[in-house]
């Protein structure tokens, strides 16, 4: 066992909530004490069950540290390339005594001294990080399977129309968020504290090809996808078009980066994610 049984999750928003949930949940169960949801002063809270909300001011250092007070875990969920806010939060997080910070990384792997982008960001959070000297954990979660079926990410399979980058045959690491949450809150709980530090987990909850998950649902449904194929030309005239915009970003990060090997799976025995057709909307 760790040894962590104060954990505080800053945001609760798009994966937060199923975090904090999940920690609320072994909190019933005896492994954890208490749970910090930190939100943006002024917000109004979404957070259902037994935690503690506190607003904090984010411009504020000492309301920061008021918050982190008393926390072992402190678990960022706000945007992973809000790099002046993750990092006055590390900042207050050491100061307050915080064990272990864990960078808002769930997603792609973030590789060491990239310099560009998303993950370039986050890149420069982790090393920011051990300039600080606050341990830190990362997890790898590729795409959240349950989230990306939107219009944003135009992936609203009950339109009847999606499109992806590529040929549609490009395997790609698919974890839902509630499976994040369970793998994230055990190995917080349940590694050594000196397993954790300054390490990266890596999960996958399936590896499928966009192809495979249509026809899943094709099969599942009755309902026969129209897919739109954008080649990377395409995907990069988009981006040089808007650089800001997030959805053709990753999805042609998608179509070039390769599916996780080597997870760290097993470190959770009992873990069984689900896969990622049961993800889909059937509506």
């Amino acid at each position: 066992m760790s040894g962590y049984t104060n954990f505080a999750v800053v945001g609760a928003g798009t994966l937060g909530n199923y975090i904090v949930q999940q920690l609320l949940k072994d909190k019933a169960a005896g492994t954890v004490k208490e749970v910090v949801v930190l939100s943006r002063q002024g917000s109004k809270s979404t957070v259902q069950g037994d935690a503690k909300v506190i607003q904090v001011d984010y411009s504020n250092d000492e309301s920061i540290k008021h918050a982190l007070t008393g926390v072992d875990v402190a678990i960022s969920t706000i945007s992973g390339t809000a790099v002046d806010v993750q990092v006055k939060i590390a900042v207050a997080a050491k100061e307050a005594g915080v064990k272990l910070f864990v960078p808002s990384e769930f997603g792609g792997v973030t590789v060491e001294g990239q310099t560009e982008g998303r993950f370039g960001a986050k890149a420069n959070i982790q090393s920011q990080l051990k300039a600080l000297g606050i341990p830190y954990a990362a997890f790898y979660t590729g795409l959240f399977a349950d989230y990306i079926w939107s219009p944003f990410f135009d992936l609203d399979v009950t339109s009847g129309k999606v499109s992806v980058g590529g040929d549609g045959n490009k395997p790609i690491t698919l974890t839902s968020r509630p499976d994040i949450a369970r793998y994230v809150s055990y190995i917080l709980t349940h590694l050594p504290a000196e397993q954790l530090k300054n390490r990266a987990f890596t999960i996958a909850g399936d590896n499928k090809t966009f192809s495979e998950i249509f026809k899943a649902y094709d099969e599942k449904t009755g309902k026969k996808l129209e897919v739109t194929y954008l080649s990377l030309s395409e995907l990069d005239a988009k981006i040089a078009a808007n650089p800001q915009n997030i959805s053709f970003v990753l999805r042609k990060y998608w179509v070039t980066a390769a599916p996780f090997q080597g997870t760290d799976n097993h470190l959770y025995p009992d873990w069984n994610p689900s896969p990622a057709i049961d993800s889909l909307p059937v509506a």
